[in-house]
């Protein structure tokens, strides 16, 4: 029988919840070892139901909303009536839940008075699970089984006690067992501390109260989010983009949405998608229904906690062996750069329905560089994990953003002082990109340039990027403009340019340097509108570069 709680204590509870869940955060970020989790926040932490029902999530990478849920469910299929006080599950299998094989899962159940009353869970991107490549990565890859170690819901800690034999099986399958392994214990006293929390909740409030209030917390946000819908004209949007290939350099992959609203419900349509590819690109679904989550709320609710309420007011169509929703055993490693193209055709699908919420389309090249290298001080094998974000789009109020991670992404950028001491790798240069945005009344942000020269020792290295095909670069909305694509580009030792890739994995001698040019986000408007304050700050700071300067005095 459900509890009664009143208004007063939902509210205080419920943010306390919340407040748990950005705690756990906290726990994790100073507790982790590796640079893209305690430097660049490559993780999420979150509270669900005893159903598996997320209920609070502190909104750190949007990519991971809507997803952990899948793999608490997945751990009840598998261990129900037999989960015990004391256990952590862990869990990276995209097909049983999880994302791609980097971004690990780490739950354990919350016990009351014996019962088990509420999870606590974490996903954290891990430098290396082993695989073909230093990083887990790979976009040529086709299988599963070649991007690292697949693990579907079993036991790191049973009834309190690390499981020592899956320890020794991890430590001798990643390239840098000390970083993986005490990231995963970072995780685990997260989790602990959601867990404490919780129970204190219970003991305050009582237990069956805060089972409804966590209850309660899920309709809440579909009651908001259908209010929110049924106040919006009803009608049919589609949109499309396309991915530069399908990870092997074949064809432009295709992404497609129809989304219809109707009263209080969206109904999206996945099922124009291309088949999956044969490369890494494809999207397991535990991404693209993040994807979907993330786009509602970016344009619909975007002040409404993050929730899988949310999902209760979606009718998804997404065929199976699509790139949306794949069959294993599909490569999905590069899936992130391929949920950032779905985020963004399904945000332009919502504004064909409602264009005056419109804005111009951000990067969604989210440029990645993994290297298998060496400590500098120790000589000690280490793997490096790094991230360039670009511009974003303007929008109706104001500029784009210049360099920040976009859409589903909010990852930050290594530091220079991070790389250089960790890794035999130098950063030459890290510098906004002038005249990469799109123009318009309001102009895009700028794209970053960011270089890697390699040092010491060959070492292998995977990097990758999206829209560096000029068809697909960011598009700009209301008249304005599209940004410039993504360039990257290999230059030997001798300082010849051996080639401008777009996806590759490949062995670089020391000398190498490695550039990326970032896109930058489209333009919003009439750019003969633009504001005289903005053309003097423009030109004041050389954001234009030559190209856009020539295009604005026309």
């Amino acid at each position: 029988m459900s509890a009664t709680v009143d208004t007063v204590t939902f509210e205080v509870a419920s943010a306390a919840l919340q407040s748990a869940a950005e705690e756990m955060g906290s726990v994790l970020k100073r507790s982790s070892y590796s640079p893209i989790i305690r430097d660049m926040d490559d993780f999420s932490c979150a509270l669900f139901t005893a159903e598996g029902d997320l209920a609070a999530q502190a909104d750190y990478i949007p990519a991971q909303l809507g997803a952990m849920s899948l793999v608490v469910q997945s751990i009840l299929r598998r261990w129900d009536g037999r989960i015990r006080e004391g256990d952590a599950y862990i869990c990276n299998h995209p097909y049983q839940g999880a994302m791609h094989l980097p971004d690990v899962n780490i739950v354990t159940p919350i016990f009351v008075g014996g019962a088990l009353v509420a999870w606590a869970g974490t996903a954290a991107h891990h430098i290396d699970v082993g695989g073909v490549n230093p990083g887990s990565e790979g976009p040529e890859l086709g299988e599963l089984y070649g991007e690292g170690v697949v693990m579907p819901p079993i036991r790191l800690s049973i009834a309190g006690e690390e499981n020592e034999d899956l320890v020794a099986l991890l430590t001798e399958n990643f390239r840098d067992p000390l970083s993986t392994l005490s990231d995963l214990r970072a995780q685990r006293a997260a989790c602990h501390l959601g867990a404490e929390r919780v129970a204190e909740l219970a003991e305050l409030y009582g237990t069956e109260p805060l089972l409804e209030v966590m209850r309660r917390m899920l309709t809440s946000v579909e009651a908001t989010i259908g209010r929110l819908l049924a106040e919006l004209p009803d009608g049919v949007g589609e949109a499309e983009g396309s991915l530069d290939d399908d990870g092997r350099g074949g064809d432009p992959t295709r992404i497609h949405a129809r989304i219809e609203k109707r009263g209080d419900r969206l109904a999206i349509d996945l099922s124009g998608c291309d088949p999956q590819t044969a490369g890494a690109m494809n999207i397991p679904w535990a991404s693209a229904r993040a994807a979907l989550v993330y786009a509602v709320r970016a344009v619909v609710a975007s002040e409404v906690r993050a929730n899988d309420g949310v999902l209760r007011v979606l009718d998804i169509t997404a065929p199976q062996g699509s790139v949306v929703n794949p069959l294993p055993p599909a490569a999905v490693s590069i899936r992130h750069n391929s949920c950032q193209r779905l985020a963004d055709t399904l945000i332009r699908a919502m504004h064909a329905i409602w264009p005056d919420r419109a804005v111009a389309s951000s990067q969604v090249s989210f440029f990645s560089f993994n290297i298998g290298s060496t400590h500098p001080s120790t000589g000690a094998a280490s793997v490096m994990a790094d991230v360039v974000g670009g511009g974003t789009g303007a929008t109706p109020h104001g500029d784009g953003l210049d360099g920040v991670d976009t859409y589903m992404a909010n990852v930050g950028v290594m530091p220079t002082e991070v790389v250089e001491t960790n890794y035999n790798v130098r950063i030459r240069r890290t510098e906004f990109r002038p005249g990469s945005q799109g123009l318009g009344r309001f102009h895009g942000g700028l794209g970053l340039v960011r270089e890697y020269e390699i040092l010491e020792h060959p070492q292998h290295a995977t990097f990758y990027a999206e829209q560096t095909d000029a068809r697909f670069a960011p598009a700009g909305a209301a008249g304005g403009t599209g940004a410039l694509p993504t360039v990257i580009t290999v230059i030997g030792p001798d300082g010849a340019v051996i080639d401008r890739p777009t996806k590759t994995s490949r062995v670089l001698a020391p000398g190498t340097i490695v550039r990326v040019e970032s896109a930058g986000g489209g333009g919003y408007g009439d750019a003969a509108e633009r504001p005289e304050e903005l053309r003097a700050r423009d030109a004041r700071e050389g954001r234009l570069g030559a190209v856009n300067a020539e295009e604005e005095t026309r």
